[in-house]
């Protein structure tokens, strides 16, 4: 409540969010749960087509990716921290520096992997150059989104902690 006994507009949206079970920030943390959704499903995907066309011991598929698996397994973090963020946003938004340093960390390793290692995989597996660059641009696409989104709900976040501790009261 203001001095002359209004309530500021920024409190009654905010309560008027927590009413209908959402805030501000919702869609941006949807779509980078979705996104890294996206990309974990895409990775896998990737390790499926290409792995080894050899069968190993005869046990099919399972055997045959198991080993690469292991590679995608740190990407589910990812998915699981922007659940967390999407959820609960108050208790879980002091991850989200983490969430775009670990992502940094992920694209530099990518384009580290692609420019070490894509001719010998065009190579080797036969497929051909077009569909490589295709699913290493598509990997590198979702990482830059991931950071962006990441950096500007952060910033979000910032600037309306700021605004909010001006007017008086916090989020």
């Amino acid at each position: 409540m203001g001095a002359e006994g209004r309530v500021h507009p920024l409190t009654l949206f905010r309560e008027l969010f927590r009413f209908l079970g959402m805030d501000v920030y919702g869609p941006l943390r949807i779509l980078l749960f979705v996104g890294e959704l996206f990309r974990l499903l895409l990775l896998l995907g990737v390790f499926t087509v290409l792995g080894p066309l050899h069968e190993i011991s005869g046990g099919g598929l399972a055997n045959r990716l198991f080993p690469y698996v292991v590679y995608v397994v740190p990407h589910a973090l990812f998915p699981l921290m922007t659940y967390f963020v999407w959820i609960r946003l108050s208790l879980y938004r002091s991850y989200i520096p983490l969430y775009i340093a670990g992502k940094t960390i992920s694209l530099v390793s990518l384009i580290g992997w692609a420019f070490f290692s894509l001719q010998g995989i065009i190579s080797t597996l036969h497929i051909g150059t077009r569909n490589m660059l295709g699913f290493i641009l598509l990997l590198t696409a979702t990482d830059a989104f991931s950071i962006f989104g990441g950096v500007l709900l952060q910033s979000k976040i910032s600037r309306m902690n700021r605004f909010v501790a001006q007017v008086g009261g916090g989020i």
